[in-house]
């Protein structure tokens, strides 16, 4: 009885890993930012490598490539790209990189484009349906490039579609329209979230998080949480927060926590966080203020 129980699970290791290519066998996948590599993480599983370009900490918005980018991108199979003008550089990054197999993906294909100030929205993966069909496209990407793998590539996302529609389902139930439907933010991030969930968003800055707004653009925003008694400010992570605790101290407003998801803190990094643990968070916090 004892060498039949050192062996049964040396039999269940061999077998749980005999569909696992080889690491040299894997997709050789770049993501500009931390929502793509983490969507094409959940859809390739075992038969993608990805790594995003930018690193978590630095700021989408504002990121050039470095020569190790094209270096890299130049022995790639695939890059995944929010599009939507995010990415800034993507241009410049096709003219530099001599790669005629490389695949680009824009993910926010055929996603209808919110508009502000004649500048397209991107931030389209902060509606979880708008992140469902991000990873849809990320799917018919992998199963046009590995065909040998379409099976596992759909099974994974359907798997991921069904998280996306729970999550959706969690915002429309705790996010009651009419009730609490002040989003105050510190840029323009948030709103297809808004518009998923009848949200009136009023950011004070735009759609870069590193633009500044002006001092008219403040007292704007502090006039209308006092005659509104709008409850609750958000501020994101990675963003610069001077503008919005000038808004909290000129109000009585509550500050809080809402995340563009744009890239991982150090501390997230350590505990693991991804986009459906962040948009948990995001919608616990949102939720205050229909209370």
């Amino acid at each position: 009885m004892k060498g039949f129980k050192i062996f049964i699970p040396l039999i269940a290791l061999t077998l749980a890993g005999c569909d696992v290519l080889e690491s040299g066998d894997k997709l050789n996948v770049y993501t500009s930012f931390f929502v793509m590599e983490d969507l094409a993480k959940k859809v390739g599983g075992d038969y993608v490598n990805v790594t995003s370009i930018v690193p978590s900490g630095s700021e989408i918005h504002s990121y050039e490539p470095t020569t190790g980018d094209i270096r890299n991108l130049s022995q790639a199979d695939l890059f995944i790209y929010n599009g939507a003008g995010l990415e800034h550089f993507i241009n410049q990054l096709r003219n530099a990189i001599d790669n005629p197999n490389l695949v680009y993906v824009e993910a926010s294909q055929n996603i209808e484009l919110l508009s502000n100030d004649d500048h397209d929205d991107p931030h389209v993966w902060l509606s979880p349906l708008n992140a469902k069909k991000e990873m849809e496209n990320i799917k018919r990407a992998l199963i046009e490039v590995d065909a040998d793998h379409s099976s596992y590539y759909e099974n994974r996302y359907r798997l991921f579609a069904e998280k996306f529609d729970d999550l959706h389902l969690q915002y429309q139930t705790m996010l009651l329209p009419g009730v609490g439907s002040y989003l105050v933010t510190g840029h323009a991030a948030f709103g297809y979230l808004a518009n998923e969930y009848d949200l009136v968003v009023l950011p004070i800055a735009g759609h870069d998080s590193e633009q500044e707004p002006t001092q008219q653009d403040i007292a704007n925003i502090i006039d209308i949480v006092n005659q509104n008694n709008i409850p609750y400010i958000y501020a994101e992570s990675l963003t610069p927060s001077d503008a919005v605790l000038t808004v909290v101290e000129e109000t009585n407003a509550e500050l809080e926590i809402l995340y563009a998801i744009e890239g991982l803190s150090v501390n997230q990094i350590i505990t693991n966080e991804d986009y459906f643990s962040l948009m948990k968070d995001n919608l616990f916090a949102l939720a205050k203020g229909f209370i």
